[in-house]
């Protein structure tokens, strides 16, 4: 793959309005890097060119936010509720579904906001630049929006002026459960312990407590500073014309604009003289242990942003020190038995660089040891100096990072902006962030010349920096109790003091905002531009997969560029398991590249995978047959990644997996069980909307069971049960462990999937895949799957958390089901028609929908960080019976229609198309199958969506569990309404 090039190809060449400034081939990237300023207004141009078909813009400002009012992100919600030229409701949400865009979001960080897009079709492309371009500079930030947005005060009857006061708002409630989480309550005090004078010690997100402080004028003023065109970094990346941008830009903005001052660099923060410490604390559910359940944190401020070298050198002395379970310093800190996990981050995309080391699973009487222990670790590595070979295998890393071509869950062009734009922001140099083989030379060079730059490093920045912090983060039962009511207190102090003038100014506002919404609703979106029908490629996209059976082996293999990476998984038919052993089969995937191989110690064997791969794990996938979601053939995979050059060791540990993994160190599996049981734990509320979907649909067919022992609360008591009393279960689970790996790398020829270029692949062919065509091949027991069910029921879970996470599952039809398709189009139009306002402009919710999972036929419903349950729940029925109705339009199913060939067609990552070609093969969805699935989306009429509804969503209603997460004090006051309605209530259980 050649790098692309474009007619700017000289610093200095003028360009209607606009100079090139730079121009350098990234030939790690196979990209060109070209830098232009228009003249007249001083805008920025970084354009990042290669053959990528998926074209992406990032419009980036920089924005400081001076407290935690939340103004940064609450002006990105704002913004993209209406501009000048599409005076609409919501464009944001309005163009994901007149477009066939790969990615739509906004950002803010802790000093920037950005506006990214990507599509692979010109026409939608610009579409959505005029969008985007109209939206943050010509917004109309109307005051109502910024109440629906932002936060607002609002009376629990909002007719009723003797009802409770209320804070509502998106951002308030996205904000409130951001904050319920242990982790996120950590980073924000560690940000402000470090920063005390700059933006960074804010929390740019937003806190609660201050978000209702912010004013609609102090919106405004923000947007003016700081949304000019002169001040905004365009950014763009893919295979399309850089001039074509340009004329654009130029033609719909930059003309009209006018030259401003940039922003000043952000000082430098002055420097401690003593370290300080901490001690806070975060919520826990009352009937929760306080065991174990402290959070540390050890945060040191080092070199500026544009020190890119020495960023280098302290971004491998991370990898060095916390990256795995056998790095120094981790290792130290996990054998102290003082904590369970261990974390390290550096955070690359401010001025000046925070390096913070987190513990989870510890006790607050253990700070003081786990610091002398951290301290007295750097002192020994300086003295001994940093292992050679562990700086060799940091690098390896590093390249391996950066070489890689991501991008299935955000465009490979976002992941570049990140390491380029940012920098170019704060003054650096864009190509710094994006080439990585002159610095490491350089690097190299000086470790060569001084063997002792590293621990000169270490004592620099950890040892002898006094800009240190130590945050102590107790666990605490009566927080959110105490939070809440100080909420309250607050709110009736203020209604206490309320005029009776301001008292109908709050329920006329309430009133106009009901108004503003419902006259939203009927403005004509055909102001906004859109693709039609004839746009969209005729044919689903094919990554052909050459099968050949070559020894032991069933070979599959995508070729494609990867950038000199090969990608491969060894896939084996998984073998009958009994259902005990279901949750112990996920535990087993999950520990395999975690301990000891081939006679390495889990320590050798963790630095063996570090110094010669991209990473290796295991995991089950259940190949859920197209025209029969009953008929399932589930398989054990071993998938890992590796550079070129180190292809032999990746497929030799393949191997060595498979046959000599070792299970029988007890302290090393106990160190894992306790280490996940954190993780598990701390993760609760972020992945709560998992664990209810799972729980409510594991009731209504074998697969869905199975993915609750796997990935739901099953999984969760298991080790829960294990982490409490691992002594006496270490025996058992040891022995479980041994026997489950010999029967599940049991059944007949493995498959082999590999992804790489057609010479990197010969010349794996040629080596006999490293030994793996003759590896041993043994029988077992065939699957069968033959687990008693037992149904799901409506629940309420509890969790620290003053919102709720809500998933609601029914049973449909397979994927070949000629009404499959009609159940994805009704998904997608309940959420743009219905849901999207209940749940969150009226509602409140940060998100919600509905969801058709076409493969294991589930239809659902869910929301998320969601302030009203029972108002929720009666949106889902209420948005059934809209579409039974017919309450849609043409167009409005045309949008559903587009919107569904973007998921289908939605780009992967290279390393990743091999994996799909095979998953379609196993599911029995071949080239005609998808392409029926995809003729009948687009042929389908009102009438077959109405009827499908009616077939199979409406009448399953009634019969599905409702699950919802949620603090108890909420729970308790939505069953209050329940029970005022004749509905019977949640049953109240702890996770």
């Amino acid at each position: 793959m050649s790098i692309k090039t474009t007619q700017f190809q000289t610093v200095g060449q003028e360009y209607h309005g606009f100079i090139v400034t730079k121009v350098i081939p990234l030939h790690e990237l196979h990209c060109q890097l070209v830098e232009l300023i228009h003249s007249a207004s001083g805008a920025k141009v970084l354009h990042i060119g290669n053959e990528d078909p998926e074209n992406l813009f990032c419009l980036s400002f920089q924005t400081i936010p001076t407290c935690s009012n939340g103004v940064a992100h609450i002006l990105e919600h704002t913004v993209l509720c209406g501009s000048k030229k599409f005076p609409v409701k919501d464009p944001f949400f309005a163009m994901q579904r007149r477009s066939l865009n790969t990615f739509m979001n906004a950002m803010t960080g802790a000093d920037f906001t950005c506006y990214p897009a990507a599509t692979q079709t010109t026409k939608d492309f610009y579409n959505l630049l005029d969008v985007y371009i109209d939206a943050v500079f010509h917004p109309n930030i109307d005051e109502l929006s910024f109440m629906q947005e932002g936060h607002r005060l609002e009376f629990a009857d909002p007719t009723d002026s003797s009802t409770p006061l209320e804070y509502k708002g998106v951002v308030f409630n996205e904000m409130k459960g951001a904050m319920s989480s242990a982790s996120s309550r950590l980073n924000e005090i560690v940000s402000s312990a470090l920063f005390p004078d700059l933006t960074y010690g804010i929390n740019s997100g937003g806190d609660p407590k201050e978000i209702p402080k912010l004013t609609y004028r102090q919106l405004c003023d923000f947007h003016r500073e700081f949304y000019n065109p002169s001040r905004c970094l365009f950014f763009f990346y893919g295979n399309m014309p850089l001039d074509k941008h340009l004329n654009f830009i130029k033609a719909n903005i930059l003309d009209e604009a006018s030259f401003v001052e940039p922003l000043p660099p952000l000082p430098l923060q002055s420097r401690f003289k003593t370290p300080k410490y901490l001690t806070e604390y975060y919520p826990i559910e009352a009937d929760e242990t306080t065991l174990d359940k402290t959070l540390l944190a050890f945060g040191w401020l080092t070199c500026h942003i544009l020190d890119q070298e020495e960023l280098l050198a302290l971004s491998i002395l991370e990898i060095v020190l916390m990256e795995t379970d056998a790095s120094i310093l981790k290792l130290a800190l996990l054998r102290s038995g003082l904590c369970k996990q261990a974390s390290c981050y550096l955070d690359t995309e401010i001025s000046e660089i925070p390096m913070v080391i987190c513990l989870k699973g510890c006790n607050p009487e253990s700070a003081d040891t786990l610091e002398t222990l951290i301290k007295s670790t750097l002192q020994e590595i300086v003295n001994q100096g940093v292992p050679l070979k562990d700086i060799d295998n940091a690098m390896h890393q590093l390249e391996f990072f950066r070489s890689e071509i991501t991008g299935d869950h955000s465009p490979f062009g976002l992941s570049l902006f990140m390491r380029s734009a940012l920098l170019m922001q704060h003054g650096g140099e864009a190509e710094s962030g994006l080439k990585i083989h002159s610095l490491f030379d350089q690097i190299r060079k000086r470790n060569i010349e001084d063997p002792g730059y590293f621990g000169s490093l270490i004592k620099k920045h950890l040892i002898d920096n006094p800009h240190f912090a130590r945050i102590i983060l107790i666990p605490d039962k009566t927080l959110a109790a105490k939070e809440l009511q100080a909420e309250k207190d607050t709110l009736a102090l203020i209604k206490e003091n309320l005029t009776h003038s301001q008292s109908q100014t709050i329920i006329k506002k309430a009133a106009e905002l009901v108004s503003f919404q419902k006259k939203q609703e009927e403005v004509d979106l055909d102001i906004l531009p859109t693709l039609t029908l004839d746009d969209v490629p005729h044919s689903p996209k094919v990554y052909p997969l050459t099968q050949e059976a070559i020894g032991n082996l069933n070979v599959y293999y995508h070729s494609c560029f990867t950038n000199e990476i090969v990608y491969a998984d060894l896939v084996f038919d998984l073998p009958a398991i009994a259902e005990e052993d279901l949750s112990c089969a996920r535990l087993l995937a999950t520990m395999m590249s975690q301990v000891g191989c081939n006679g390495r110690s889990y320590t050798e064997n963790l630095e063996y995978i570090q110094a010669n791969t991209g990473g290796v794990g295991a995991g089950f996938t259940f190949n859920l047959q197209a025209s029969d979601h009953t008929n399932f053939s589930p398989s054990f995979c071993i998938r890992g990644k590796a550079l070129h050059r180190k292809a032999d060791k990746l497929f030799s540990l393949f191997g060595e997996m498979c046959s000599q993994v070792d299970f029988n160190d007890k302290e090393r599996i106990k160190e894992i069980i306790l280490k996940q049981y954190v993780a598990l734990q701390g993760s609760l509320s972020q992945n709560s909307l998992k664990y209810a979907i799972n729980l409510s649909a594991s009731g209504l067919d074998i697969p869905s069971k199975i993915s609750n022992h796997w990935y739901g609360l099953e999984y969760f008591w298991m080790i829960e049960k294990l982490a409490k009393n691992f002594d006496a279960h270490a025996d058992w689970l040891i022995a479980k462990l041994n026997r489950l790996k010999e029967q599940i790398i049991a059944i007949g020829k493995p498959d082999l999937i590999i992804t790489c270029d057609a010479a990197m692949y010969d010349e794996i062919k040629g080596n006999g895949f490293y030994g793996l065509k003759n590896m041993e091949i043994k029988t077992g027991k065939k699957w069968n799957g033959d687990y008693p069910l037992a149904p799901s029921v409506t629940q309420g879970r509890t969790i620290a958390s003053p919102i709720a996470f809500i998933g609601k599952v029914l049973k449909t039809v397979s994927y070949t089901h000629p009404d499959a398709p009609a159940l994805n189009i009704a998904a997608g139009l309940m959420d743009n028609l219905y849901l999207h306002t209940s749940l969150r402009e009226q509602g409140g919710a940060y998100g919600g929908g509905a969801v058709n999972n076409t493969m294991p036929a589930n239809f659902y419903f869910y929301s998320f960080r969601d302030p009203n349950i029972v108002s929720s729940m009666n949106a889902f029925d209420a948005a059934i019976e809209s579409l039974l109705e017919g309450d849609f339009e043409d167009i409005d199913l045309k949008e559903a229609k587009l919107e569904m060939i973007q998921t289908l067609d939605m780009p992967a990552a290279p390393g990743s198309h091999g994996d799909i070609a095979y998953g379609s093969l196993r599911e029995g969805r071949t080239l005609e199958v998808r392409q029926a699935f995809r003729d009948k989306i687009l042929s389908l009429t009102r009438e077959d969506v109405i009827n499908a509804v009616k077939r199979h969503v409406a009448p399953n209603m009634g019969s599905a569990a409702t699950v919802v997460f949620a603090g108890r004090e909420l729970l308790e006051k939505e069953n209050a309404k329940l029970v005022s309605a004749g509905l019977p209530p949640f049953s109240i259980e702890n996770v």
